[in-house]
């Protein structure tokens, strides 16, 4: 009795939700088990699907009480509803308010609720839960088939929704990322059928999708309607398993999934399997009976066989053994094409489905990832499903582009974070060669841990694992399992490594939430130690921080070195950065320094950047805008846009710089000797063409192909000689290399300098007539001395020691005193900066307390009308002290409205290092030229003044001025990782403890 009572109070004491929607425990209603991604046909592909995508009837309300109940209903007349796109995100339609939030709800936190009473000025205060309600009509055509089974496949609804056919109500389901699908076969008829659905922005899967990211909802991909024989392949899993050392013989593994309705047995039916190469010529051909694989009457010795009593199910229904296969690897992707057929007692097709598949084995073992026996680095980049136009919604035009950049980038890797992406995209993927680290859609950054040490949400974080890796089994680029993201470590996460290694053991489990404490290896259920924005071996700025104290600003302090936990004894797993050189603005600083550690240590496995693209919503007034510009509350504004590319995939230099640090070809210099490195797992440099052109005061004396010796991956060999290549030894000479891959795409250029004349160089390019040599005082224009930039993201990033100590010092409007003729003072509230000023050079001298500095220099304030722009430096594209591996010294020629490049926030950006001459040219011919006279000098035109950009929270907002700055630096800080990581590298700053002199020539005309 008193068990009795116990239960009842314990029963009683559980939150109960009227709603499905409110109910961790209510995960679906009739939904199917989840599969892999295929589209069964019969005779050609799509002749047994109905696609669903296209104009539905729609209505949207803030809040479920406000929907209309009965909508659902055939007799119900929507005829005035409006019309909206499936797929389609509603925010970027006209329904709702976008909300950006990169950690936290935007509704109050009360799992599993989301419809308690939010802070009033929330948004969520007023779109409680946007409710949106869909109808249209479908044709089954009568064509005279057999009886046929009906299926309805959402790829991804957010977050949760009901679904209706004919009135009928027939299921739901919840999770954004994860396909849904029911079957339909009793709910539809012979010609015209209604549909109906009605879809919930918030749900208790919400508390699983806490991403940094936007907060959409809607049916966001693709709907279709599929049918299938009573006799039907269901599912299959595929795996290719290395039978030896050498990886020449690989045995194909196929074990497919069947079911069977209305008194079928699949007596008499077969599977057949047909394995052809990329030329359509037959490898292997495979057979198995339906009723085998079926057992219907549970066989014991057929469960003896297939499900023992005691040991591990077999896997492999079909298999063969495949001599000398083509082998897929990134840099190799060869597929071949699986057929699957379900043929019936008659010998007819009455199902059929195709896979690409590839050949590989990935192996874990002595700290390296190994990909058919070779040890791989993954240089990759994490990606969120995001366009500018419609959010959340991925077409194909949009992925193939993505595909094509992170190729020409050298990317190898993509982190799916945080969700499963669209399954055409892992087909890309596939084809192309990505690596794949495919991610749970379970992240709970508003609560941290507290939900996966519940097991009240064990089934809802293992439902997430079964989804994802059902529907993605068979993908050849999946090399890692991810748990999700950002969500604490506990049993439900334990539980779903756990699963997701029986399930799937010929690939490994990645989380980075899985960390041990107090010097402790890693949680043993991951198979990769994982950490965020880690720190190099290098001494890094510790503004504040008094010289030689035993301590750092906690901004730097919080990330870990990754070196040091690869040298670490008590672990032999592989060490990789999930997340890396967060590229908010104007950003990647010292990204080359990351990969020499990385390549330094074998356990080193890489990382992914964060993170690919922008993720900004475009607006036709407005260009580009983030958090907070819809009035969505709370946000955290800019902090979306944090891409290698911007959000309509448009490049910058920190595309070419990522592009160059993860070249697989790389060269450097050791004396007089040139040498090649191959950086490649599987690929000689024989799959590589190069060529060289001789540069002599920035313009081309001679060029040729130049031979790559056949180095193996892994290895290096000397190319050449430098004292080879013959020219005046005393221009400025410099070498530069192209590398191309086979399909003519340049992979690397390299420089070095034969002769490095770079200063006496500026004297010989050729000047204009009537150049008039100026000084300072006589050249007509204000020549003032600036020690500030507008600061960029990673100055106002975590901590925002820099930007904010800039602001307190007031660096931007010092005290200016006049000491004398030569020697003027800037003042600051605790120190001042000396600037002693002859006809052709200045001198700095720092005093007292003073910041880190962004730059120390003059800027020159000409007419807008001095418009063409030629240097001789760094270039094409702007760079830093710490990000210029990509930029070559050259004679370049551009115009100053092109040297800004346009961030959604604005932020300093066009420097370019290492430049001995810089030349600014009117529309009427008057000319202003600067060259170096003892040190190169850095240097940026803009038509935007410090104060312009600084002041501009968006970049519509700023204008072109009348005017044309010219900044000239003899030191400029470099860009760090500040806005999400550690800072700027000490190597990288402005030393304040010596003078810093600029001599120059100053000429106009």
């Amino acid at each position: 009795m008193k068990h009795i009572i116990f239960s009842l109070l314990f029963l009683i004491s559980l939150p109960i939700s009227a709603n499905d929607w409110e109910n961790n425990h209510v995960l679906q209603i009739n939904r199917e088990p989840a599969r892999a991604a295929f589209m069964p046909f019969t005779l050609h592909k799509g002749d047994s699907e109905i696609s669903l995508n296209g104009k539905w009837k729609f209505r949207w309300t803030k809040t479920p009480d406000e929907r209309i109940l009965n909508f659902y209903s055939p007799q119900y007349d929507c005829t005035d509803w409006k019309d909206i796109d499936v797929p389609a995100n509603w925010e970027v339609n006209g329904y709702g308010t976008p909300i950006y939030i990169s950690s936290g709800y935007p509704f109050k936190i009360d799992p599993p609720y989301v419809m308690k009473e939010p802070k009033h000025n929330w948004t969520t205060f007023s779109e409680r839960n946007p409710t949106g309600q869909y109808r249209r009509t479908f044709i089954i055509p009568d064509n005279g088939q057999s009886a046929r089974r009906y299926y309805i496949r959402f790829d991804g609804v957010q977050s949760a929704f009901y679904l209706w056919i004919n009135g009928r109500k027939v299921g739901y389901s919840q999770g954004s990322m994860e396909p849904s699908e029911f079957d339909i076969t009793s709910y539809v008829n012979k010609g015209a059928n209604d549909i109906a659905v009605e879809v919930y922005k918030y749900s208790d899967a919400s508390y699983l999708e806490d991403q940094d990211f936007w907060r959409f909802g809607g049916i966001q991909r693709s709907v279709t309607i599929f049918s299938t024989p009573d006799v039907q392949l269901r599912d299959y899993a595929v795996r290719t398993v290395a039978v030896d050392s050498s990886f020449s013989k690989f045995e194909l593994q196929i074990n497919p999934k069947l079911r069977v309705f209305d008194n079928e047995t699949g007596a008499g039916y077969k599977v057949k399997a047909i394995l052809s190469d990329e030329k359509g010529g037959s490898v292997v051909q495979l057979t198995a009976d339906v009723s085998d694989i079926l057992d219907i009457d549970h066989k014991a010795a057929n469960m003896n066989e297939w499900f023992p009593q005691r040991g591990r199910s077999k896997f492999a229904r079909m298999s063969a053994v495949v001599n000398n296969p083509h082998l897929w690897t990134s840099e190799t992707p060869y597929l071949y094409n699986l057929r699957l057929q379900l043929v019936d007692s008659l010998g007819n097709v009455i199902q059929q489905t195709e896979q690409k598949l590839g050949f590989r084995d990935y192996k874990i073992k002595d700290g390296m990832l190994l990909v058919n026996g070779k040890q791989v680095r993954l240089r990759g980049v994490n990606r969120h499903e995001h366009d500018p136009k419609l959010a959340r919604v991925m077409t194909e035009q949009r992925m193939q582009q993505d595909i094509k950049l992170m190729k020409a980038a050298n990317i190898n890797a993509v982190r799916t974070s945080h969700y499963p992406n669209v399954s055409r995209w892992y087909e890309l993927c596939d084809s192309a060669g990505i690596y794949v680290m495919d991610e749970a859609d379970c992240e709970t950054h508003g609560l941290r841990g507290t939900l996966t040490s519940s097991p009240d949400w064990t089934e809802a974080f293992l439902d997430r694992a079964i989804r994802m890796g059902e529907r993605d089994k068979n993908y050849t680029c999946i090399v890692f399992w991810s748990l999700g993201n950002e969500s604490g470590f506990g049993v439900n996460h334990a539980t779903m490594a756990g699963w997701l290694h029986e399930f799937d053991p010929t690939r490994f489990v990645h989380y980075e939430g899985a960390q041990g404490y107090d010097g402790n290896p890693d949680p043993a259920c991951v198979d990769v130690v994982s950490r965020f924005y880690p720190r190099v071996m290098q001494e890094y700025l510790n503004p504040g921080i008094p010289v030689g104290a035993d301590k750092e600003r906690a901004e730097n302090a919080r990330w870990e070195r990754l070196l040091e936990i690869a040298e670490k004894t008590n672990d032999n797993r592989p060490v990789l950065t999930s997340e890396y050189a967060h590229c908010m603005g104007n950003a990647l600083g010292n990204f080359s320094e990351y990969w020499d550690e990385i390549y330094s240590n074998r356990r080193m496995l890489g990382g992914f950047v964060w993170d690919w693209v922008d993720q900004g919503i475009y607006s036709k007034d407005k260009g580009i805008l983030y958090g907070g510009d819809f009035g969505d509350t709370p946000n955290l504004k800019a902090f979306c846009l944090n891409g290698v590319v911007f959000a309509d995939r448009s490049t910058s230099s920190k595309y070419e710089e990522l592009k160059y640090v993860y070249s697989p070809v790389r060269f450097s210099r050791h004396g007089d000797s040139i040498f090649v490195v191959n950086r490649c797992s599987h690929l000689s440099l024989s799959a590589f063409k190069a060529s060289y052109r001789i540069m002599e005061n920035g313009y081309e004396s001679r060029h040729g192909s130049l031979f790559l010796p056949d180095v193996m991956p892994g290895d290096s060999a000397v190319i050449g000689q430098a004292s080879k290549y013959s020219c005046h030894s005393d221009d400025d000479n410099r070498l530069d290399i192209d590398v191309f891959d086979r399909n003519g795409n340049n992979v690397i250029t390299y420089q070095t300098a034969l002769h490095d004349n770079l200063v006496s160089a500026a004297g010989k390019i050729q000047r204009e007539r009537k150049l008039v040599r100026k000084s300072i005082k006589d050249c007509g224009f204000n020549v003032i001395p600036n020690f500030y930039r507008a600061p960029t993201d990673n100055d106002t990033g975590f901590g925002n020691w820099l930007a904010k100590d800039w602001k307190n010092n007031r660096l931007d409007s010092p005290t200016v005193c006049k000491i004398n003729d030569e020697i003027t003072e800037y003042r600051y509230p605790k120190g001042k900066i000396v600037v002693t000023q002859s006809a052709d050079s200045l001198r700095f001298d720092c005093k007292g307390d003073l910041p880190e500095l962004p730059c120390l220099g003059i800027v020159i304030k000409l007419p807008c009308d001095y418009e063409q722009l030629s240097w001789y430096g760094r270039g094409p594209w702007d760079n830093y002290p710490d990000r210029k591996h990509s930029s070559v010294v050259g004679l370049w020629k551009s115009n100053v409205t092109n040297q800004y490049t346009h961030y959604p926030r604005p932020q300093d950006n066009g420097n370019h290092e290492d430049c001995s001459m810089v030349q600014l040219k009117s529309s009427d011919g008057r000319i202003f030229r600067i060259e170096a006279d003892d040190a190169p000098f850095s240097f940026s035109a803009l038509h935007y003044s410090d104060i312009d950009i600084a002041t501009a929270a968006h970049d519509y907002q700023l204008k072109p001025s009348k005017y044309t700055y010219l900044k000239i630096n003899c030191a400029v800080l470099g860009l760090g990782n500040g806005s999400c990581g550690p800072g700027v590298l000490k190597k990288y700053s402005i030393d304040r403890t010596k003078s810093h002199t600029f001599k120059f020539r100053m000429y106009m005309r």
